[in-house]
């Protein structure tokens, strides 16, 4: 990679000769050069003998340390803070077009840099600054020469150094425009100082919404005459009408910076919040030689998410998983920067896969199995198949040739590796002991007793990729807090949108219990709404994020910190063995009992019908809760050899009236519920749901980590990594359900 010197000349160096002569100036004389073409090259670029007759006789004196000008002590500061040598960069002087300037940047090129990897440029009209060329016209073209090197920069891949020491003050703002723009550093020495100051280009980018209004007008601009393209130009705002120029035939073009602009545009609209977040994120450089691979990944984008089935509960892409890679960059960057080795490369590639891909299985709505009809899902099924159905889609060829189409390729060992990891990310899926057994004859056993995975050629054991999942558990079920499910204003609105769709959904209801009351479907229909108390009763229980939550009545808890502090008598609890069956599957076998089998989908659809209604009826109910946390704070301490994480909820208070608005829509669908359901009606369970309160929902993130259920990611962390987990809110710890139990007793 070379490194790129872009300059703006001075005349310090005559100054500096009048100083040490004491007021002599050497005798410069050279008309202007006035020439339209920018670039000239070294062989076509004056000597300074040419410029200045008593060259010969001064030329020590004029490279002498005491004369030596502020472009040449930038330079030699920075090859020296770097570690490289005069002759390795590649140099590009920006001079304007007067005999002084002309002669300074002739002794640089030619006696100081010696004729060496280098380029003049002198943009057609930056001469005298007295006067309207140099504004119309040299300031704009001054802007086009800094284009053409920093494109051609960017395009080879390698750095710049912009240095904006000399020339006219006006220039030195144009130069940090450009290092702006580019994100290439930029080195400045006062006048009169020898202390080297970098100024690195700040984070600033494009105005995307005020582009936004423009670019069609710009657009539609270019390649017509100026008098054709006058109601156009004239309402582009002055700013933007600096962006076009017309060429030698009259027709207007994008300048060089325009065309910049246009891209930057173009790549931060173009590009998802998402694709940046994972492309971008500060641990790419953990990955070595896998950082490539993994940037080829992100360029999935959303598409992996097309078609997602649950974007009432949260938008994955948008959301949940832009802010997974922020918390993975939280827990992890502490703990790669103290032990770099603590992840493979491998292991850590794994683990920003599953960040990405976890809950891909969201877009199915059926489950698959081999040989057989797809079994298909209800609404509330799809979150305690998605895992499973994550796991099946990433590792079918189907999905491998649907990337292929698109122009993607990922390996099929990674997608398989990933797939593996991926669908333990639930809580009840087994680490250390236990079995999950779901349809289609898939078994999956402890995570921690599985053969080795290959990635890459290196073998990574049971144990590793336990810990890697454990990690993954606590940054997965970090995010409950505003931002999950969209702005206050989205979330405000999906509710008002659940709220007026609740008449639709009940009209459905209606025409298929009419199908359910025909001659030889009661008994049907009686199955159906059994099933459906069921599913109300434990998706109530399990959805709402504090329900099973520590009640103490009034009681001080004691802190918990990974089951090792404070008392807590922990013991490793695994999640007991459990089978993954389909609603459908259930409801055919219990039809079945009563021979009506030939009743299954009608049976189905009423189901599915009374479903639908209450998994969107309840839905703003945990909107509410996503508008209660603001986003997490995590501290990382170091005691004994332990690492402690801290992960500290504040209130969210940034968003007046928000939750009024959801909770007053909340209020609606339980009073069009009591309103317009029958008495017997399994739905009305939602009147007995309540609006969540904050700490309860940081108990619930807790559960992740450890619980009276399972409590393997405390264990694994604690054996594996020596690290412990607290949760707080409001910087106040909350207790866990071990030390619920022990307080109870």
């Amino acid at each position: 990679m070379k490194t790129h010197f872009v300059l703006s000349m001075g005349t310090s160096i005559l100054g500096n000769y009048r100083r040490v002569s004491k007021g002599e100036t050497p005798s410069v004389s050279f008309p202007t050069l006035l020439h339209t073409q920018s670039k000239f090259g070294k062989g076509a670029f004056p000597t300074p003998g040419i410029l200045c007759e008593d060259y010969p006789e001064i030329r020590d004196v004029l490279l002498s340390e005491a004369v030596k000008g502020a472009e040449q002590t930038t330079i030699e500061y920075v090859t020296k803070e770097k570690n490289l040598d005069l002759a390795d960069g590649h140099y590009h002087i920006i001079a304007t077009d007067t005999s002084d300037c002309l002669f300074c940047a002739a002794l640089l090129g030619h006696e100081v840099l010696k004729d060496g990897d280098l380029d003049f440029y002198v943009p057609p009209g930056l001469g005298n600054a007295d006067n309207d060329r140099f504004r119309n016209r040299g300031l704009p073209n001054l802007l086009a020469a800094l284009a053409e090197i920093l494109d051609h920069v960017e395009a080879e891949g390698d750095e710049a150094i912009i240095i904006p020491t000399g020339g006219y003050k006006i220039m030195v703002p144009y130069l940090t425009i450009a290092s702006i723009l580019y994100k290439q550093p930029a080195y400045y020495i006062f006048e009169g100082s020898r202390s080297l100051i970098q100024l690195p280009a700040p984070p600033l980018g494009i105005d995307t919404a005020e582009f936004r209004t423009v670019i069609v007008l710009l657009d539609n601009v270019i390649g017509l005459r100026l008098e054709d393209a006058i109601p156009y130009y004239q309402a582009l705002p002055p700013g933007f009408q600096r962006l076009v120029y017309a060429d030698e035939n009259g027709l207007l073009q994008y300048t060089a910076f325009g065309l910049r602009l246009k891209r930057m545009y173009r790549r931060e609209t173009g590009i998802s919040p998402f694709m940046l977040r994972a492309s971008d994120n500060s641990l790419m450089p953990f990955l070595g030689a896998h950082r490539d691979a993994f940037s080829r990944m992100a360029r999935l984008g959303e598409t992996v998410w097309t078609g997602d089935k649950a974007p009432k509960m949260a938008d994955h892409a948008r959301h949940h998983h832009t802010n997974l890679f922020a918390y993975t960059e939280l827990i992890m960057l502490p703990i790669l920067r103290d032990r770099p080795d603590f992840l493979s490369p491998e292991e850590l590639f794994l683990l920003l896969g599953m960040v990405y891909l976890h809950d891909c299985g969201h877009s199915f709505s059926s489950f698959p199995v081999k040989g057989q009809t797809a079994i298909p899902l209800l609404p509330t099924e799809i979150r305690n198949f998605h895992n499973i159905l994550g796991f099946i889609r990433l590792r079918s060829p189907e999905f491998s040739n649907t990337l292929k189409r698109q122009g993607l390729h990922i390996d099929p060992e990674t997608l398989n590796n990933i797939a593996w990891l991926s669908v333990y990310h639930r809580k009840k899926m087994p680490l250390l002991a236990g079995e999950c057994r779901a349809p289609g004859g898939y078994c999956f056993g402890p995570l921690a007793e599985k053969d080795d995975l290959i990635q890459s050629g290196r073998k990574i054991k049971g144990e590793r990729l336990a810990l890697v999942l454990s990690l993954f558990r606590i940054i997965d079920g970090m995010d409950k807090q505003v931002g999950r499910a969209g702005d206050a204003v989205e979330i405000s609105m999906k509710a008002e949108a659940i709220l007026a769709d609740l008449p639709h959904l009940w009209d459905r209801v209606g025409r298929m219990q009419q199908v359910m009351s025909a001659k030889g479907m009661k008994t049907a229909g009686k199955i159906v709404e059994t099933v459906l108390d069921a599913i109300v009763k434990a998706y109530g229980l399990q959805e709402q994020t504090g329900a099973n939550s520590q009640d103490i009545s009034g009681k001080t808890v004691p802190t918990c910190c990974g089951c090792l502090e404070n008392g807590c008598s922990f013991q490793l609890r695994s999640p007991k063995p459990f089978d993954e069956k389909p609603l459908f599957t259930e409801l055919e076998f219990a039809l079945e009992k009563k021979k009506l089998g030939h009743r299954l989908f009608p049976a189905w659809e009423y189901l599915a019908s009374r479903a639908q209604l209450f998994f969107e009826a309840l839905q703003p109910a945990y909107y509410y809760s996503d508008l209660l946390l603001g986003m997490p704070r995590v501290f990382h301490c170091l005691e004994n050899g332990k690492r402690r994480i801290t992960i500290n909820y504040p209130a969210n208070d940034d968003l007046p009236g928000a939750r009024e608005k959801v909770s007053g829509a909340w209020n609606e669908i339980q009073n069009w519920v009591a309103e317009n359901l029958p008495p017997e009606a399994g739905e009305r369970h939602i009147l007995n749901a309540s609006l969540d309160d904050p700490e309860n929902i940081v108990s619930g993130i807790l559960k992740e980590y450890c619980s009276d259920k399972n409590s393997e990611v405390a264990e694994i962390l604690d054996k594996a990594a020596g690290i412990s987990v607290q949760f707080q809110y409001m910087a106040r710890p909350v207790g866990c359900m071990q030390t619920k139990d022990k307080t109870n007793d």
